[in-house]
């Protein structure tokens, strides 16, 4: 037996040292970098002899994108198969590597002609939306009456804060789906899987999780604050929701003012109208359009930011208006209010209402259509009252005009207004279309004193067509 065993022994290591000999000898012939594989080689079975590590690459990539995989729901009702992957793989580190440290192989290769078997993983680099949306949309993975599944959560809508429960759905995660038939590809597994349950979002929070109880003693002591913003008819007071994403995620209470600066200024774009044309029903009975001009109201951001985090960390509930940096008359509303100068172009006559009644009415002259002069439209208020003014102008052909007055109501930065035309013997009618005025609005001066007597300064204007 120890003769046997020394033989044995002595065969082997004459083996090893032939093959270290045809290695080393072929290392000597062979260059340091070989960027090519020699004949007889096959990478992950596909024939590679020859070819350069790009070319390697290339085949390999179009045989294994030319491959089926069948995929099977685990109950075996419903099958599918896919090919013409489209997927792009990084391989060619891989080919230089296994090509330049399988020495042995190669040596045998070299002399004996024998194949040269490598293998290299077939690394996705990328692959292809098309193939993907004709995985996801397979019939293999749909599920009849499919339900979600669902976090517990707290309940924020109800003032008590109860915790509702999670829900376990059987609505797969086919972005997982995917993943795992991309991982079956790239392996060379051309059989598949689907286990309806297995695939199965699960819930991330669960109702007995002790974050989500923390998180509901935090909303009983910090969220039943009730800070209430006074607008007019769209009074209302901030969801807890909204409070608690003004909130530091620390859970104690104290204000995030970034979140509070992006809250404002949601406030600010829904609820800021200087700069919005209103289109509404006119006290008049008439639907009408009023561009921006310069009234209306405009949250000042920076302050109030300043003052609803003072509100939100003094824990009282608090009722008031936003901070304005601009305001109308009365309550905040988005049209005109029940209190308002109506100048109606197309009618030429001036309504006045207050409280919701027609106090005044007369026909008017506004700014000449033939020149050009024709009287802005727009929203805005009564600037000034003035007794006695001299209105100066250019006619527009070169001349001056000096047009002494008795009332004058401002209405707009442009020098527009309303004011007594003792020169003009009839108003209203078409007369705007043809002897127009310089763009104010000229009244009957029999009329003037009493619309000078019941308009007070900053009552609203709506000039419209």
């Amino acid at each position: 037996m120890k003769k046997i065993a020394v033989t044995i022994a002595i065969i082997i290591v004459l083996m090893i040292a032939a093959i270290s000999a045809l290695v080393l000898t072929y290392s000597k012939s062979a260059p340091a970098a070989p960027e090519a594989f020699p004949e007889n080689t096959t990478v992950n079975g596909v024939d590679c002899s020859g070819l350069t590590y790009e070319q390697a690459e290339a085949k390999l990539t179009e045989y294994w994108n030319s491959r089926h995989i069948e995929v099977t729901c685990s109950l075996n009702v419903r099958s599918d198969s896919f090919t013409d992957f489209g997927y792009k793989y990084d391989l060619i580190k891989s080919l230089e590597n296994v090509n330049g440290t399988n020495a042995v192989n190669a040596a045998l290769n070299h002399f004996f002609g024998m194949t040269y078997r490598l293998k290299v993983p077939m690394v996705v680099a990328s692959y292809d939306e098309d193939f993907k949306k004709e995985v996801i949309s397979s019939p293999v993975f749909k599920i009849e009456n499919v339900t979600e599944s669902a976090d517990a959560y707290v309940d924020l809508t109800d003032p008590a804060f109860p915790i509702v429960g999670h829900v376990f759905g059987n609505k797969p995660d086919m972005e997982r789906v995917f993943d795992d038939l991309t991982a079956s590809i790239s392996k060379g597994d051309i059989h598949f899987v689907f286990n309806e349950k297995e695939y199965s979002i699960i819930p991330e929070v669960m109702a007995h999780d002790e974050d989500l109880h923390e998180y509901q003693q935090f909303c009983r002591e910090y969220l039943v604050q009730e800070i209430t913003y006074e607008l007019g008819d769209e009074t209302f007071t901030i969801p807890a929701e909204d409070l608690a994403s003004m909130m530091k995620d620390d859970m104690s209470g104290k204000a995030d003012k970034k979140a509070v600066k992006k809250y404002v200024a949601s406030l600010a774009e829904k609820y800021d109208n200087i700069n919005s044309t209103r289109e509404f029903r006119s006290l008049t009975g008439k639907d009408v359009t009023v561009p921006p001009g310069t009234y209306g109201w405009m949250i000042d951001q920076g302050a109030e930011v300043k003052r609803l985090i003072k509100d939100i960390e003094s824990r009282e509930n608090i009722s008031r208006a936003p901070v304005f940096a601009a305001t109308g008359y009365g309550e905040y509303t988005r049209d005109m209010g029940d209190t308002y100068i109506d100048v109606d172009i197309s009618t030429q006559e001036v309504n006045f209402y207050k409280n919701g009644k027609l106090i005044f009415s007369s026909p008017c002259v506004t700014g000449s259509r033939a020149t050009g002069t024709v009287t802005d439209v727009g929203a805005y208020y009564i600037l000034n009252k003035i007794r006695n003014v001299v209105l100066r102008g250019d006619n527009g052909d070169g001349t001056e005009y000096e047009s002494p007055v008795s009332y004058w109501l401002g209405v707009n930065w442009t020098g527009e207004g309303f004011h007594d035309a003792n020169w003009r013997g009839s108003f209203g009618g078409n007369i705007w279309t043809y002897n127009g005025s310089h763009g104010c609005i000229n009244m009957p001066p029999w009329r003037m004193p009493e619309l000078y007597e019941k308009a007070d300064v900053d009552i609203p204007v709506a000039v419209h067509y």
